[in-house]
């Protein structure tokens, strides 16, 4: 298995899923919460929704360009191989994790799209699409976790099929949604004296951390036991990204910044707030690679 077959663009899809369903996941809350009657709730949740739509369209053009018939089609102007895809939306499968994920992605962005519809037709004073958003919650957790199982389908391989990184993806989505809510609320120029938002984001990457740190764990002894390297080490590529871009980048600094804030008691400029945004984004897309390499280097 020293070949890599997947590679950025997969990567890319699984990060672009991942924190397009954590932003819908984030957008729906606010407005099941009920705190959308405040106008700079509304914004946020609005805003954030719509991110998500396009995040989770631009990773579902991701995975739709990497398979090879759509690319050789591309690249050699042969339409029947270009159109191939489509067939994907023809049947249902549900033996197939492939067949699972089309459905539900396309289901995810059209409901995802219903709901950014619902708040053009309301106000905050008047929005009453709970019925969406709770949709929207839930296959925002189908999608998330929908990223580990696509490639823990693959059998007998020792990184992909830990159970554990169903759990790891859906909590990393739901810390890169807060990135992107982040993003969203530094750019409505909205505050947050009491770091509300920031005790939240960094509870979130402690729960984070506990789990790579029980992955890491077991991939440790079930490397062991098979003989071979540790391949999340930092001897390997996949370690090194792993711990330098998940870890360090993605977790530590982000969590750093927030605790300093909040210990601090002192505002949080935007730069700051775009900086920690940033580096969580970089981060998750970091462990989604690193995992991606290590399932494929042995």
């Amino acid at each position: 298995m020293s070949e890599v077959h997947w590679g950025l663009l997969v990567a890319a899809y699984l990060f672009l899923a991942g924190a397009g369903a954590g932003a819908l996941f984030i957008s729906g809350a606010l407005v099941l919460s009920e705190k959308v009657v405040h106008a700079h709730h509304w914004s946020t949740a609005k805003f954030s929704a719509i991110a998500g739509l396009l995040l989770l369209m631009l990773g579902t053009g991701m995975i739709v360009f990497d398979l090879t018939s759509f690319q050789y089609g591309i690249f050699n102007g042969d339409m029947s191989k270009l159109l191939r895809f489509y067939r994907l939306f023809m049947t249902f499968e549900p033996s197939s994790m492939m067949s699972i994920g089309t459905w539900l992605l396309t289901l995810a962005i059209i409901f995802a799209l219903l709901f950014c519809f619902s708040f053009k037709r309301h106000d905050q004073e008047t929005f009453t699409s709970r019925g969406y958003a709770l949709i929207n919650l839930i296959l925002a957790v189908c999608v998330a976790s929908y990223t580990a199982l696509l490639i823990g389908d693959i059998k007998h391989n020792i990184v992909w099929s830990n159970s554990i990184l169903v759990v790891i993806f859906l909590v990393s989505a739901i810390s890169s949604g807060a990135a992107v809510v982040l993003i969203v609320k530094t750019w409505l120029k909205q505050s947050d004296p009491h770091h509300h938002f920031a005790k939240a984001d960094s509870m979130v990457m402690l729960i984070e951390l506990f789990v790579l740190g029980i992955f890491v764990y077991v991939i440790a002894n079930v490397s062991k036991f098979y003989g071979l390297d540790n391949l999340l080490g930092m001897a390997t590529s996949a370690g090194k990204i792993w711990w330098l871009g998940a870890v360090v980048v993605g977790l530590l600094l982000p969590l750093l910044l927030n605790l300093t804030s909040i210990m601090g008691r002192v505002g949080v400029s935007h730069a700051k707030e775009y900086g920690i945004a940033a580096l969580t984004l970089v981060g998750a897309f970091c462990l989604r690679y690193s995992v991606l390499l290590a399932g494929q280097s042995y």
